[in-house]
């Protein structure tokens, strides 16, 4: 029996070989698909892997661009104190203001826009500096502002031979006054425009036009900021000319809260300034 078994086993030994050969071809070609998809797998891995960590690259290094294009101060159209010229931001304040982010090594973008916009945008991120007032309702609790006032923009009332005698709005009231158009001077141009107030409004497209209306009698009285009329004068002086201070703003540096370590930020900054002025 085990003869005829042995003899029966080696009778069909060839076609076991050629079994045999078929199933190392299948598991050749098993191990070589297994292969053929660990590759792919792996390939997919490797590409995935790379996917998430360009996109986790790009999240990441989102944060730090962010923080490498730096701050974003925002403006209004002030001039000579900041205004847009050329598409640039420009102005003795954006000046100063560059030199103290400069000393502090703080980058920064800067953009014009409406007083409402700017004062809700620094409230909610969307500009993270400011240099202006600080008693803006939209400030309280969420804004950093400097201890010490970085500059004072002077409210002065002109007159020709004797100063105006003007310490209030109310003091212009029946009276022809020169004003710059775009000016709001603090509220006192709203006033002035009311008709139950009786201003007669004389409006100039600039300082040195202002200044010419002065010196040519259209008005007794011109309303003016002390740099644009020191450029106007061109560093002149007209014996004639007489002034009466009517009102002081101090500019602050307000930081946004929700600026990136707006702490650091603002110590920065004063610490620029002060090693600027």
């Amino acid at each position: 029996m085990f003869s005829e078994k042995y003899s029966h086993k080696a009778a069909v030994g060839p076609p076991r070989v050629r079994n045999d050969t078929a199933r190392g071809s299948r598991m050749i070609a098993t191990v070589a698909g297994s292969a053929r998809r660990t590759l792919r797998a792996g390939v997919f891995a490797s590409l995935f892997g790379a996917m998430v960590g360009a996109v986790a690259g790009m999240a990441a290094p989102g944060i730090g661009t962010a923080r490498a294009d730096g701050v974003k101060l925002g403006y209004v159209e002030f001039p000579p104190y900041t205004q847009t010229d050329g598409g640039a931001a420009k102005g003795s304040l954006i000046e100063a203001f560059d030199k103290a982010a400069k000393a502090a090594g703080i980058a920064y973008t800067a953009e014009s826009a409406p007083a409402r916009r700017l004062f809700s945008g620094i409230a909610d991120g969307e500009f993270n500096i400011f240099l202006g007032i600080r008693t803006v309702k939209e400030f309280d609790g969420s804004t950093l502002i400097s201890a010490a006032p970085i500059a004072r923009i002077e409210l002065n009332a002109y007159g020709m031979g004797e100063a105006p005698a003007v310490k209030a709005k109310e003091d212009l009231s029946g009276k022809a006054v020169i004003a710059l158009n775009g000016y709001s001077y603090g509220g006192w141009r709203a006033w002035m425009e009311d008709p139950a107030n009786k201003v007669q409004l004389v409006d100039a497209r600039t300082a040195d036009q202002a200044l010419q209306l002065l010196q040519a009698g259209r008005a007794p009285t011109l309303l003016q900021y002390s740099l644009p009329m020191q450029q106007a004068l061109g560093g002149k002086t007209l014996a004639d000319l007489k002034a009466t201070p009517v009102q002081s703003l101090d500019v602050y540096i307000v930081v946004s809260k929700k600026t990136p370590d707006a702490a650091a930020v603002l110590a920065k900054l004063e610490a620029g300034f002060k090693a600027t002025q």
